[in-house]
């Protein structure tokens, strides 16, 4: 065994294997050392093997080519690369400006040394003698004020700002100052290039093409990006803090399965050649959670990815952060709690951090026009009661607990007026000319449920028929202990009591098969290893979902959820 560490990451697990043991060092890699970085001195064009349309650089751009001859002459001037190392310590620019913070009108510390650098995001020429420029350093900005006077000893103060210009990494060494219009400033002593930008950024981008395909020079013009990137390290560690404090452990379940089980969902396939096996990419945690409450750890929980192969639209993005928790001795109402302490407590920490794009008090956020409180309690809808109300018809008999046939469900939609097409390409197999029960309560949920939950409402009493994997109610036949968070008509969490027991779950997971039969691909698979792990006995236990991102763009004011991935699927247009 050997650690690989490189690029400021290393191998985890790798490390743990570390633990007590002597590390003898790093096995020797002859072929890194054939890794060149070169310097390209004209368009390239290239074919790849698994693709035969050319691959065409677009380096040098105009914008290059125009400074090259500028950057060259400060080359020479100061002996320096264009891509030099950091070999001074570096002053945040926030830490810089709260240190200075009591300076007074036109004071400058002439005595005084700080080094900041970041990336210049305006310049202001005064003359030949005088510059003016900002830079950014990721967490804050200031003004940069560089006069040839203070430059005689240190640099060669032509050859460095005509060199410099918008969108440069520079270094700068100075005093802090205030200027003669009272801008706290760090007045230059010596300036030098880190590392210069190549292409021209735009001061407006709204091209979503361009937005996807150049995600970094999106964010560094939308600056929203970014904030949605904050929000998102916000609610994760406001997330972790409660779940910490409430007694749940994190835990890590595998992304790659035999079977993608745990959602109705359609997994992605790959193969491991290792192995000589088909495997699925996870669709939820959920089994293997539930797998570790058995084996004797009563509170749990996951962040992590999960890839579902679905369509790509507002609120979906074929793969996706969720948290899951598990619980174990623990009642179906106490979800409801559970939900609304952890939902206002991430919206209060968001709104303390300033990340949040509005100034509504307290846990009042804006999104899309809408006011949303997440003050508890929330409100709540019945499923079969809500839509038996709209329609007239009762979709669970209340003796019996049958459901509707999907026939009788077809019959309710078209009378009811709702278009059914899109649900038919999104749910059913193309040599499948009918409607599954699931598509059809779903797109009766759409119609008349799902539009009235603007303010964070849970919607429970869903059929039992939706929910293979969740316990029955105890006082309403038919009707499982499950509930939906909606908020602004979109599901935001998924919670229910868990199913527990082996025989009735064998039995959901062969109905399930026989609705995939008949062109359900999104029905579950059935999973008789977990069937197994169930006959050791799993407690009484409550299992609760959050869609990270689909929170996020609450937080953020974002109604398309590409904006709040650092990097969303792009189709291949």
């Amino acid at each position: 065994n050997h650690l690989f560490v490189g690029g400021f990451g290393c191998c985890f697990n790798r490390l743990l294997l570390f633990t007590g043991r002597r590390f003898t060092g790093l096995r020797h890699r002859p072929h890194l050392n054939n890794l060149r970085l070169v310097e390209h001195k004209a368009t390239i064009s290239s074919t790849t093997q698994s693709n035969s349309n050319p691959v065409v650089s677009t380096f040098p751009s105009v914008h290059a080519e125009e400074r090259a001859p500028a950057l060259e002459t400060y080359k020479e001037k100061s002996g320096t690369s264009l891509y030099p190392s950091v070999t001074k310590a570096v002053l945040r620019i926030d830490e810089f400006k709260s240190k200075y913070n009591d300076l007074q009108d036109g004071e400058r510390l002439t005595a005084e040394r700080c080094t900041i650098a970041g990336r210049i995001t305006s310049k202001r020429q005064s003359g030949k003698k005088l510059c003016f420029y900002h830079i950014n350093d990721g967490f804050d900005t200031v003004q940069i004020i560089a006069f040839a006077k203070d430059a005689k000893e240190t640099y060669d103060f032509q050859s460095v700002h005509n060199a410099l210009t918008r969108g440069d990494i520079a270094e700068i060494e100075g005093y802090p100052g205030m200027s003669k219009t009272n801008e706290f400033s760090l007045i230059a002593t010596r300036v030098r290039i880190l590392a210069p930008c190549q292409h021209d950024i735009p001061s407006t981008l709204t091209n979503v093409n361009t937005q996807l395909t150049d995600r970094p020079m999106h964010m560094l013009v939308n600056s929203y990006a970014n904030d949605s990137i904050r929000l998102r390290a916000n609610l994760l560690s406001t997330l972790r803090r409660v779940l910490d404090g409430k007694d749940f452990l994190e835990v890590e379940t595998p992304v790659l399965s035999n079977m993608a089980t745990g959602a109705l969902a359609r997994p992605f396939a790959t193969r491991s050649h290792a192995l000589d096996r088909d495997l699925s990419l996870r669709i939820a945690p959920e089994l293997f959670l539930k797998r570790l409450v058995i084996g004797g750890l009563p509170r749990v929980y996951e962040i992590g990815k999960v890839f579902r192969n679905e369509g790509i639209d507002s609120t979906h993005n074929p793969e996706f952060t969720t948290c899951e928790l598990y619980q174990a001795y623990a009642s179906f109402d106490q979800l409801f709690s559970l939900t609304e302490d952890i939902l206002h407590e991430i919206v209060v920490s968001a709104k303390n951090s300033g990340l949040t794009p509005d100034s509504h008090p307290h846990a009042t956020i804006e999104f899309c026009g809408h006011l949303l409180d997440f003050t508890p309690p929330y409100n709540r809808i019945h499923f079969v009661d809500e839509i038996e109300k709209e329609t007239g018809a009762r979709i669970v008999d209340k003796e019996t607990g049958d459901c509707m046939s999907a026939d009788d469900l077809l019959e309710l939609c078209v009378s009811s007026g709702l278009d059914l097409e899109k649900k038919a390409k999104e749910q059913l197999d193309d040599d499948k000319n009918h409607y599954t029960q699931t598509a059809l309560l779903d797109a009766l949920a759409e119609a008349f449920v799902e539009p009235k939950c603007v303010q964070p409402t849970f919607v429970f009493g869903i059929p039992s028929i939706l929910s293979p994997l969740a316990k029955d109610s105890e006082n309403e036949k038919g009707i499982s202990d499950r509930f939906e968070m909606f908020v602004a008509g979109k599901e935001l969490v998924n919670a229910y009591n868990e199913l527990n027991i082996p025989t009735l779950q064998r039995q959901r997971f062969l109905e399930q098969q026989l609705s995939r039969q008949a062109g359900d691909s999104e029905a579950h698979l059935p999973d008789e290893s977990f069937c197994k792990a169930l006959d050791l006995g799993l407690p009484p236990t409550i299992g609760w979902g959050l869609g990270i991102d689909r929170m996020i763009m609450f937080l953020s004011n974002q109604k398309h959820i590409r904006d709040v991935l650092a990097f969303p699927m792009k189709g291949s247009s």
